[in-house]
């Protein structure tokens, strides 16, 4: 069977569900985030009306270099992990996941490309351990290299899955660039695959406050996203060996390590490498 119509079947019926008051509260959702807080700048809202969901963070969010730490940080790399792992299980609290649904993959921020196979791999397992309907990942927009890895380990994961059922995969938004800019709270080419915007409530937007409030050391970053509306899409297919926009990507114009041809090229190594197992 073709599994981007079965998707979109089910995006069809999970669309219906999200969109009224009575939606289905056992819904097992897993959210594969970057970063501690990624899962508070794009699915805040899901997190909390679906409260046995189940978070993965790709990354610890402490990068090696230190001149991408934040100004907030001092100690060690260990240090700084732990704090955005204590800040994690607190933010999402707000919104009712428990501290027993919280996991990591064990990838470092900034180099989650370098090691895609090995993150699908645990991803595959956490999501053979928890049996989600649902995944929620980022979209391939050239933001930030970890969350363009997260949408290839989601797919590659999905896909190890084998011939276990597979949840249906959407995709929240984080950042990119446009024309120079960063943009906030928007996909990249808005309008190629169906999407449900969700206006917060009053009371909605203060859980989302509490939940960025929580995550102190990144004030200065998440002070800049709005937390009026949330988006989620049903995850287009993507060639990951060609870049998701023309012109340079955010990371680039940030002069982060990563290059967006360099990325491409760990991105594609790892898909034939998953391309061959799946053959043998």
């Amino acid at each position: 069977m073709n599994w981007q119509a079965d998707q979109e079947r089910a995006w069809e019926e999970l669309s219906r569900c999200l969109q009224t008051s009575s939606s289905e509260q056992s819904l097992n959702v897993l959210l594969l985030a970057a970063h501690p807080d990624d899962e508070t700048i794009g699915a805040s809202l899901l997190l909390a009306r679906f409260p046995k969901s189940s978070v993965v963070f790709l990354t610890d969010g402490a990068p090696r270099d230190r001149n991408l730490w934040s100004p907030a940080i001092n100690g060690s790399r260990e240090d700084y992990a732990n704090t955005r792992r204590q800040e994690a299980i607190r933010a999402t609290s707000f919104a009712g996941v428990s501290p027993q649904n919280i996991f990591w993959l064990g990838g470092v921020d900034q180099e989650a490309a370098f090691e895609i196979s090995l993150l699908a791999e645990r991803f595959s397992k956490a999501m053979a351990d928890t049996s989600p309907v649902m995944v929620v990942t980022h979209a391939y927009e050239g933001g930030h290299p970890d969350h363009d890895a997260a949408a290839v380990v989601a797919r590659m994961g999905i896909s190890l899955l084998g011939s276990r059922s597979k949840p249906l995969l959407l995709e929240m938004t984080s950042y990119h660039a446009r024309e120079g800019r960063c943009v906030t709270g928007e996909f990249l080419g808005s309008g190629s695959s169906p999407e449900l915007c969700f206006e917060l409530s009053q009371t909605d937007q203060q859980r989302k406050r509490n939940m960025i409030q929580a995550y102190a050391s990144q004030r200065l970053v998440l002070e800049n996203f709005p937390i009026h509306e949330e988006r989620l899409r049903l995850a287009p297919e993507y060639d990951f060996s060609e870049p998701p926009h023309e012109g340079k990507l955010w990371y680039e114009c940030m002069n982060w390590p990563m290059t967006g041809s360099r990325w491409r090229e760990l991105a594609t190594t790892a898909l034939s490498e998953i391309q061959e197992h799946s053959c043998r």
